[in-house]
């Protein structure tokens, strides 16, 4: 994923990305969410729809519990794939955000939503701090719609940073969705501790599979 710059990582950070298909083991995370964003400047009817296909939180909120699992496999393409099921633990209920990041042919990708429904290809770099960057290029739309990237101000790009927080010996996440119009136009960001936890294939669950298999990477 990111070839000799793996070594920039923190090392617990590195320890988290060094899990692949032939580790046997799951990821299982919780935490805190300090802030989850929807723009109000968007429909409400838009977070309505992709949050029931689980491609984006619900609703705003503050200090939300949750609980993240991180499953690897080989899809029926050949390509090394990361699931991350993500359950936002909101006092009306819980809401999952679940993503697909796949090595492919040309570099990573990251789908969003059971269908998926949405695509963004990525960009993974290391910051001084030893952080994981991932940024995208311009989203994608698997659904109804355009088949392009959206450019100019319909342009739609998202940024993750995960490291590492020594004072208080947790991880901490920030994941941002920005449009140049707009502005932001949503994120979830927060903390959260991790430990590995034996897997084989036939236990990994059934949403850590989107419900299509998609080919298309750009």
């Amino acid at each position: 994923m990111l070839g000799s710059d793996f070594n920039r990582l923190h090392p617990n950070v590195a320890w988290r990305y060094s899990v692949d298909s032939t580790s046997g083991v799951a990821q299982i995370a919780s935490g805190i969410y300090e802030s989850v964003y929807t723009n109000t400047a968007m429909s409400s009817l838009f977070f309505k729809h992709y949050s029931n296909r689980h491609a984006m939180p619900a609703k705003s909120s503050r200090m939300v519990p949750f609980e993240q699992s991180q499953y690897c496999y080989v899809d029926e393409l050949g390509r090394e794939c990361l699931a991350v099921l993500r359950e936002f633990q909101y006092t009306t209920g819980s809401r999952n955000v679940n993503s697909l990041l796949v090595s492919g042919r040309e570099g990573l990708v990251d789908y969003f939503g059971d269908g998926p429904e949405l695509l963004y290809p990525i960009e993974p770099s290391v910051t001084k701090a030893g952080e994981l960057l991932l940024e995208s290029g311009p989203l994608r739309w698997l659904g109804r719609g355009p088949k392009i990237g959206m450019r100019g101000p319909f342009s739609t790009q998202m940024k993750y940073i995960e490291g590492w927080d020594e004072r208080h010996q947790r991880f901490r996440c920030d994941a941002t969705v920005h449009n140049p119009l707009i502005g932001e136009i949503l994120h979830f960001r927060g903390w959260f501790t991790a430990v590995d936890q034996a897997c084989t294939l036939q236990q990994i669950p059934d949403e850590a599979w989107p419900v299509n298999l998609i080919e298309r990477e750009r």
